[in-house]
């Protein structure tokens, strides 16, 4: 059961299922729900679900955007069965851990949970009702509550009860993120010795491990027995990978080519789409590296320190 008004056209975090496909889909979803006599409410253009049961206590808020992109992959015979895996195991989990009953009330029940997650910014329309705060340009960094199965952002009023500001909560996410160990890369061999690392190997986390960026840098350092203080370039397109080059020469130009390429496919692929911008860590921060697609052109517009950089690691190797 929904509440529901069906756009006049299709938004944009549903482009690619197109006007029909569009249509089938939410009625899909609808259906799905009206089944389990669950009732929502769906907002169409931000592409949220928010549910509204009365044995819940905090409303909850779940995207649809990454099903839209599993479906876009898929034959629409096969939209149905995916619809209802997919909320499956969100909403047919253990009454333990589900995440709609799962008890939030005390921070103990939930403190080993608790997990720092990035997002895309564009969820900005309902930040009023989750803790987050900015994360790397077009991103926010959001706390949430990992379950067996799915992952359920926490609502401010629920953090408002717990012993700790929204800052706090979200350094213990990024401690318990740690926790679980750092992902493993496989590398990307391209020419002139230079090397992609891609880390992927969690479904819910892996381009949240940019929130912990400096301990690849330090990973990087011990194992290749070469230090940098050029920092590195990082993509963070969608939520499974994370993709990265640690700059020591010249090398770097051609690794924004080939970065540049993999991120704006894998944004525009999905599923779990983040960002498809492009950044250079750098003494602890995420400096924005601009571009421009035209047609299948990419032009890459970084500001000025950066090319000093470039221009400096050109300097060298013409030295050498």
């Amino acid at each position: 059961m929904s509440k529901l008004q069906h756009p006049s056209r299709v938004p944009a975090w549903a482009s690619m299922l197109g006007e029909a496909g569009f249509k089938n889909f939410i009625t899909l979803i609808e259906g799905y729900f009206s089944t389990h006599n669950i009732v929502i409410n769906i907002d169409t253009q931000e592409g949220v679900i928010r549910s509204d049961l009365s044995e819940v206590l905090q409303s909850s808020v779940f995207g649809l955007q990454n099903i839209a992109q599993v479906c876009h992959q898929a034959q629409s015979t096969e939209w149905e069965q995916l619809i209802s895996t997919h909320f499956d195991s969100i909403f047919n989990v253990s009454s333990e851990h589900s995440a709609l009953t799962v008890d939030m009330s005390e921070f103990k029940k939930v403190q080993t949970r608790l997990r720092a997650r990035l997002y895309p910014q564009d969820i900005a329309s309902h930040t009023n009702e989750i803790v987050h705060r900015e994360g790397p340009a077009g991103t926010l960094e959001v706390l949430v509550v990992d379950l067996p199965t799915t992952v359920r952002t926490v609502s401010k009023q629920e953090a408002a009860a717990w012993p700790f500001t929204e800052d706090e909560l979200l350094m213990i996410g990024r401690r318990n993120l740690r926790q679980n160990g750092l992902l493993k890369a496989s590398n990307v061999p391209l020419d002139q010795g230079t090397t992609l690392f891609l880390y992927s190997g969690d479904n819910f986390y892996a381009a949240s491990h940019a929130l912990i960026f400096e301990e690849y840098l330090t990973q990087h350092a011990d194992k290749s027995g070469k230090t940098t203080s050029y920092g590195a370039i990082v993509g963070i397109p969608k939520r499974d990978v994370m993709l990265a080059h640690f700059i020591h020469n010249v090398g770097a130009v051609e690794a924004i080519g080939s970065l540049l390429q993999a991120v704006v496919g894998m944004h525009r692929d999905g599923p779990g789409s983040i960002t498809p911008n492009l950044y250079w860590y750098h003494e602890g921060e995420f400096k924005h590296l601009p571009y421009v697609l035209e047609g299948n052109a990419l032009n890459f517009a970084p500001p000025d320190e950066f090319v000093e950089l470039l221009n400096e690691l050109s300097s060298r190797a013409n030295l050498s």
